[in-house]
């Protein structure tokens, strides 16, 4: 049986234009939809009130923890994550505090698969919470986060500085008066750029 030249023709394209399609599909990246993180914690005094992970060795919020564990699990998948906001409501008369993590597909194809934290609370925090005196200015705190993770090319960016029952000039406004800065971070050895 003698196949038309047409019909030939016909046959390789639409072959050739499954072929295209299915390659597409395979290389779209793919989109997710925001996720969000919350918790909530309380406090025994103005210093566990912003210890959003930590202090002094304890854990009270546990924040960090559990947004490192959602970007782990959103990069598994295949997408770079980045932490693109941060919401948080601090209240002193009850000692608690809730908050909320937006996670996103990462803005600029890095995959920001780390999330960290510092401040201060009380006279003075406004300085103290990211003073190089005492090693929470950005540099000090991205040499921490390199070394902690063994990270030597990590990078690190601002998501939000948080101010509570202060000014931005640093002038308290209420009880517990806190500054809080957090970061996300790059991990390139460990979760290289999908």
């Amino acid at each position: 049986m003698k196949v038309k030249p047409k019909t030939l023709f016909v046959v390789i394209g639409g072959a050739v234009a499954v072929a295209l399609l299915i390659l597409y599909l395979r290389k779209k990246k793919k989109k997710m939809k925001p996720v969000i993180v919350e918790g909530s914690f309380r406090g025994a005094n103005c210093d566990e009130l912003h210890a959003f992970e930590s202090t002094y060795g304890r854990t009270i919020g546990g924040m960090n923890t559990k947004v490192n564990a959602e970007l782990e699990k959103i990069y598994a998948q295949g997408i770079n994550p980045e932490v693109t906001s941060v919401e948080v409501n601090m209240d002193a008369k009850n000692m608690k505090v809730d908050w909320k993590v937006t996670i996103e597909e990462s803005t600029d194809g890095k995959p920001w698969v780390g999330f960290t934290s510092r401040g201060s609370s009380g006279s003075g925090a406004f300085v103290r919470a990211n003073g190089k005196a005492v090693g929470q200015d950005f540099d000090t705190v991205l040499k921490k986060v390199r070394v902690a993770k063994s990270e030597p090319n990590g990078e690190m960016k601002l998501v939000k500085d948080l101010l509570y029952n202060m000014t931005t000039s640093g002038t308290a406004t209420g009880k517990c008066p806190t500054r809080q800065l957090f970061y996300t971070y790059t991990r390139p050895i460990k979760f290289p750029k999908h």
